[in-house]
């Protein structure tokens, strides 16, 4: 029986190659693990209030109105319980019925971010640089988005990339079969090429997003170099 070393450098190459986290993946778990912690801060105050509002609202009943008796104080206490842990568990934010709200906006990011990122090891080993262009354009886009219009022309491509474009990108490849995938050389470099333009796409709305802080940044810059450089006085020491 041979000892296939090439073969076994290969795998050892792949699994760590496979299992290796860049900067960018960990900067997007990082944020990942945000969003999780605020939510849950978002959920347990929730529930908290309503717990309290319950409870007072029970107690202001058989204070003011009629003692509740033991059934019925029961009852009471047994919604109250199911309106508080109903609250944890409800999502913080809700769909917008009249079109793309602010706050839809605000979290798309985000959301894709997550989305990818419980992707990721189902696709190829070479597009992780692509997928860390995106996770990197991502990270840049979360804190400026939401200062878009909802309606904005902007606001709208967002969505349509990381809504649309990208996920449908994605699972387009995952329901290739594996034999299809790993046979055909022109699905990889077909799925290559998309998260490539996909990337190319968030640089250009990163930089259309962030054009008026940029603006502001180069007034502020020519404000302090015609103020503290063209009309400094001449220095007797010098």
């Amino acid at each position: 029986m041979g000892f296939d070393l090439a073969g076994m450098l290969r795998q050892a190459d792949e699994y760590f190659r496979r299992h290796l986290k860049s900067r960018a993946v960990r900067d997007a778990e990082k944020r990942r693990a945000e969003r999780q912690s605020r939510e849950a801060g978002r959920r347990l105050k929730r529930s908290a209030l309503v717990g309290g509002a319950s409870g007072a609202a029970i107690l202001g009943y058989g204070a003011l109105v009629a003692p509740l008796a033991g059934p019925a104080l029961l009852v009471a206490g047994g919604g109250a319980l199911l309106l508080t842990v109903g609250a944890l568990f409800m999502p913080s934010r809700r769909a917008s019925q009249d079109g793309f709200s602010q706050a839809e906006l605000a979290e798309l990011p985000g959301e894709a971010e997550d989305w990818l990122l419980a992707r990721r090891d189902k696709l190829p080993l070479d597009s992780r640089p692509l997928q860390d262009r995106i996770f990197q354009r991502l990270g840049d886009l979360q804190p400026h988005l939401a200062t878009l219009a909802p309606q904005s022309t902007a606001a709208w491509e967002a969505r349509r990339l990381l809504g649309d474009h990208l996920p449908r990108l994605v699972l387009a490849y995952e329901a290739i079969p594996p034999s299809a995938q790993a046979g055909e050389p022109e699905v990889r470099t077909r799925l290559l090429e998309g998260l490539a333009t996909i990337a190319d796409a968030l640089d250009q709305l990163c930089r259309e997003v962030c054009r008026d802080p940029l603006m502001t940044f180069e007034t502020q810059g020519r404000f302090i170099e015609s103020r503290y450089r063209q009309n400094r006085p001449s220095n007797r020491w010098e």
